[in-house]
């Protein structure tokens, strides 16, 4: 069977879709399916080099470049002829190539159907469905929302999200100071992780901001990640950096390294249909710190099965810094977090459902 994945574009910061697409694309090579990859926009980057043949990248700048982009789009799947086409985003034009292709469509959904329309009208929504013969919910918030918009309950799966239980693993105290010293990182202070594209309304950039502000002496949070909002948020957090608060790392291909460096996870996201970052804490025994979800549903499950220590916007300056000494306190890996994860979310069972 061949099946040809195709994602937005080859940038670790685009969130989930592009992990799990990459992560699809290895695991199914590995069980004798013949898995290609597809990327619409931008340059090929880290997954495109490291995933070897049979990946394609379009180049395309945006969406306004769609005209072209049908085309070049309609020739590659011509091209690879493949049996399924695996749909990582709801952008609409390239449903107009699969319509008239007619080669079954798979939809992994990332979001509730009404954030997945880009042009956010009735006709994307309707073409999206139309196009979509299978889809593969990642929770069932998201599931409940194509629901409620018409789309057939027999054609829907409910897969979560996995994560690879190797390269997701607990950093011992040797591998945490020699990678600090790799990535020029404090050997002795306790490290707060946040991992995410750079997002005030949906992930809670302002939330980090705030914390950073209130850390405990011997705690520093690393901010790893880029996106619209880095050079503001680099300017207004100046007095946060020097003080040593605060170290925005950028982006990176390899976020393992730095779960596995850091003794903490921080959730701040406002909006998470999943929270992908929360599974990744728990594969590598971070104990997590987390502001409420408020819309998305996913990820608040997931926060509360990895017992998540909760603080709120309404919550004082005291209460957050009593919350963040406690985590300060906590020495040891959260190793049973990590069991939990590997029996549930491990890749290789998500991939086999998927498959």
């Amino acid at each position: 069977m061949r099946i040809l994945h195709i994602c937005q574009r080859d940038d670790p910061d685009i969130g989930g879709s592009l992990s799990v697409a990459d992560a699809l694309v290895r695991e199914q090579r590995s069980n004798g399916l013949d898995a290609w990859l597809l990327f619409l926009y931008g340059e090929a980057s880290s997954v495109f080099q490291s995933l070897g043949e049979k990946v394609i990248c379009l180049g395309l700048k945006s969406s306004s470049e769609a005209l072209a982009g049908i085309g070049a789009l309609r020739k590659a799947i011509r091209q690879i002829a493949p049996d399924i086409i695996h749909s990582h985003d709801g952008i609409l034009w390239p449903r107009l190539v699969f319509f008239l292709l007619r080669t079954p469509v798979v939809m992994h959904t990332h979001l509730p159907i009404t954030q997945e329309r880009t042009n956010k009208n009735r006709l994307g929504g309707v073409m999206v469905k139309a196009t979509t013969k299978m889809l593969v919910g990642i929770s069932l918030h998201t599931i409940e929302s194509w629901v409620k918009d018409g789309y057939p309950p027999s054609q829907i799966h409910y897969v979560p999200n996995g994560v690879d239980q190797n390269r997701f693993a607990i950093g011992t105290k040797e591998i945490k100071q020699k990678l600090r010293q790799q990535h020029n990182l404090p050997v002795d202070k306790h490290i707060l992780l946040w991992v995410g594209r750079l997002h005030q309304q949906v992930k809670g950039t302002d939330r980090v901001e705030r914390i950073a502000a209130l850390l405990p002496d011997g705690m520093v949070v690393v901010v790893v990640g880029n996106g619209e909002e880095y050079e503001g948020m680099h300017e207004r957090c100046k007095g946060l950096i020097d003080e040593g608060r605060m170290v925005m790392a950028g982006s990176t291909s390899i976020p393992e390294k730095y779960y596995q460096l850091a003794d903490s996870y921080l959730f701040t996201s406002y909006r998470e249909a999943f929270g992908l970052v929360i599974l990744e804490a728990a594969f590598s025994g971070l104990p997590i710190l987390a502001f409420p979800v408020t819309e998305g549903g996913g990820a608040i499950g997931i926060l509360q099965e990895f017992e998540a220590s909760m603080v709120d916007d309404s919550d004082s300056n005291e209460a957050i810094e009593a919350k963040l000494s406690a985590l300060l306190d906590q020495n040891e890996p959260c190793v049973q977090s990590r069991e939990r994860a590997i029996a549930k979310y491990s890749l290789a069972s998500v991939s086999r459902k998927v498959i």
